[in-house]
């Protein structure tokens, strides 16, 4: 559940914009809506009075005012939080009052699972104190009642969900990578969506994928990610780490060789990529399964998931392993919509693939990657580096949900583990090196 800065899930603001909407719009409709609601069941006082005073003041006019919200006796104890709430909603117009009924269903749920919570530590403690059958009895049953009530607590999905849903997202939101050849395919990597980087061998996909992820680190610095694990050794993942995050803060970057060696200059990338990402980073070590992944992004609240790479996830009891990919993918989807995450998937590509290859027939041993993605990558290199040591390598965009299909030339600087935008040729920073 998200919960805004002042502790409160954010549901409870949510609905209570609605409500400050409707009061003034659509007062029948906000009467409605008090009714399946209690000051109770608002976590923060503040939140708690803001509900009182709509509640009371749809209660006894007609058509409501403004200035019937600033003149009732509770204005004072809640002005700053309803100020707040009819600005976001006037922000927003119609957005959170057509949702409305949905926060409050959240809402409702939310107090029915924290009395439920209450109800079983009540449980316990009776019998650790050794009370009588009766009393245990009795408290066992407002357990089942709580539980029981949060299960019926539920509501049709309706049109205005969706012309919710239309309204408070008026673009796609991403994670910006700071990669403009990425960037530009629709803002960065789309949350609640699937963007998958495909290529063979030695072409640098993981490579894209850590430079991807460290960006985003980078520009945001409250940015969780997880990274999951695949056949790439825990010290072989932190020397390419170490190696790529040289190249954004030293004017020296250090070499894999370098890293290797442990250079005075890579162990000042390490001290410098630790104190800026280092706990923000989370890593699922192999074997990967799909429960252990969502478990991890769930915990850690991340944002940002990386998959390296997606056919070395394991899924339940498969009975093939066409049909174990799929389910992979198809959780994927599903995590990354419930927990507003965006997720990156690395992916092996099938054989006899090609820069023209269709959709469908790129992810190695499932169609269902490439159906599933919003933006999919295939990359396509020449087999020699030039002079410097770098690879010219396409990033073929062969889909793009929220945008045009461009495509993204780049060089591949395997000993720094960076990629550069091809026409802006060899950075002179990356010219002394460490």
């Amino acid at each position: 559940m998200i919960v805004n800065g002042e502790g409160s899930p954010q549901c409870e603001r949510d609905a209570l914009t609605g409500l400050c909407e409707l009061a003034l719009q659509n007062p029948s409709r906000a009467r409605e809506v008090c009714r399946r609601l209690r000051a109770e069941m608002f976590t923060s006082p503040e939140l708690a009075d803001a509900f009182r005073l709509v509640l009371e003041v749809v209660s006894s006019c007609d058509q409501p005012t403004a200035a019937d919200l600033i003149a009732h006796r509770l204005w004072g104890d809640c002005r700053n939080v309803v100020v707040e709430l009819l600005a976001e909603a006037n922000a927003n117009l119609c957005a959170y009052s057509l949702g409305c009924d949905r926060f409050v269903q959240q809402v409702r749920a939310a107090h029915a699972r924290r009395s439920a919570e209450m109800k079983a530590r009540d449980l316990v403690e009776l019998v650790d104190d050794g009370a009588s059958p009766a009393e245990v009895a009795a408290a066992a049953k407002d357990v089942s009642d709580a539980a029981m009530a949060m299960e019926t607590d539920t509501r049709p999905v309706t049109l205005n969900d969706a012309l919710d849903e239309y309204l408070r997202m008026e673009s796609v939101p991403t994670i910006m990578t700071t990669f403009h050849q990425i960037d530009r395919l629709g803002g960065g990597l789309p949350i609640g969506g699937l963007t998958v980087v495909a290529a063979p061998p030695s072409v640098g996909k993981s490579a894209l994928a850590l430079q991807l992820m460290l960006g985003a680190m980078e520009y945001d610095p409250g940015l969780v990610a997880v990274w999951c694990l695949g056949e790439m050794t825990m010290e072989a993942f932190a020397r390419r780490a170490i190696c790529h995050w040289s190249t954004r803060v030293s004017g020296a970057p250090v070499s894999m060789s370098s890293a290797e060696q442990r250079s005075d200059l890579a162990r000042g990338s390490l001290g410098n990529l630790s104190m800026h990402v280092g706990e923000r980073l989370r890593i699922v070590k192999p074997p990967l399964s799909i429960d252990r992944i969502e478990a991890e992004v769930i915990q850690s609240k991340a944002k940002l998931l990386v998959i390296d790479y997606v056919q070395l996830v394991e899924f339940g009891d498969a009975q093939d392993r066409r049909a174990e990919i799929d389910g992979v993918v198809r959780r994927l989807r599903r995590l990354s919509l419930e927990h507003s995450t965006a997720v990156l998937a690395v992916s092996n590509i099938a054989k006899m693939v090609s820069a023209e290859t269709r959709i469908g027939a790129i992810g190695k041993e499932s169609s269902e990657l490439d159906f599933a993605a919003d933006v999919l990558l295939l990359g396509v290199s020449e087999e020699r580096e030039d002079a410097n040591g770098l690879r010219p390598v396409k990033w073929a965009c062969k889909k793009n949900r929220h945008g045009q299909c461009i495509d993204a030339e780049t060089l591949f600087d395997g000993r720094l583990q960076t990629f550069t935008d091809a026409m802006a040729g060899r950075e002179t920073a990356f010219e002394s090196w460490g």
